[in-house]
C-alpha cells in the first residue's frame, strides 16, 4: 500500500543528501480520493496525522492533530480557535477601517508641540461651582474652641 502511494511522488519531490538519510517525509493524502484502510494504514505509520476539515463557511477550516511520541502514547490536539463565537481574523476593509481610527493617546507632532510649548503659564485654577456643590461661607470650625 505504502509503496503504490509512493509510486505516485514525483521524481524530484525529494532529494537526500549524498551520505545522509531520510529522517522526515511530509506527505499530502486527500482522504476522499483512497479508501479508508489505506488512509488508516498511512496514519497508523505516520509520527502525525493533521487532518483539515472545512467549517461551515469554505474560507476557513479545523486541523486536527495526532502525534505518536516514540513511547507510543498519541497525544490529540485540536485547534482551540476552531469553537470561538467571533472572527479572529480582518477582512480588508476591516484592516482599513483598523489603519484609518484615530488613537487617543497618539498625538500629531502639530499637537504635540501645542501640549509641549516652552513658554511660561500663567498657573491658574478656573473654576466655576455648579448647583451641586455645597459650598458654605461659614467657617466650619469656628464652633471649637481652640
Amino acid at each position: 500500500m505504502l509503496s503504490e502511494v509512493l509510486q505516485e511522488l514525483e521524481p524530484g519531490g525529494f532529494v537526500i543528501i549524498r551520505g545522509g538519510s531520510v529522517r522526515n517525509i511530509v506527505g499530502l493524502l486527500h482522504a476522499d480520493l483512497h479508501q479508508p484502510g489505506i488512509i488508516g494504514a498511512l496514519s497508523h505509520l505516520a509520527s502525525a496525522v493533521i487532518t483539515v476539515k472545512p467549517v461551515n463557511n469554505a474560507r476557513y477550516a479545523v486541523a486536527k492533530i495526532s502525534q505518536r511520541k516514540k513511547s507510543g502514547k498519541v497525544m490529540q490536539k485540536v485547534d482551540p480557535t476552531s469553537n470561538l463565537t467571533f472572527n479572529l481574523r480582518l477582512s480588508e476593509t476591516e484592516k482599513e477601517a483598523k489603519e484609518r481610527v484615530a488613537l487617543p493617546f497618539v498625538f500629531s507632532e502639530e499637537k504635540k508641540s501645542a501640549f509641549l510649548k516652552h513658554g511660561r503659564g500663567t498657573g491658574r485654577i478656573m473654576y466655576e461651582p455648579d448647583a451641586n456643590d455645597d459650598f458654605d461661607e461659614e467657617d466650619p470650625d469656628d464652633d471649637l474652641d481652640v
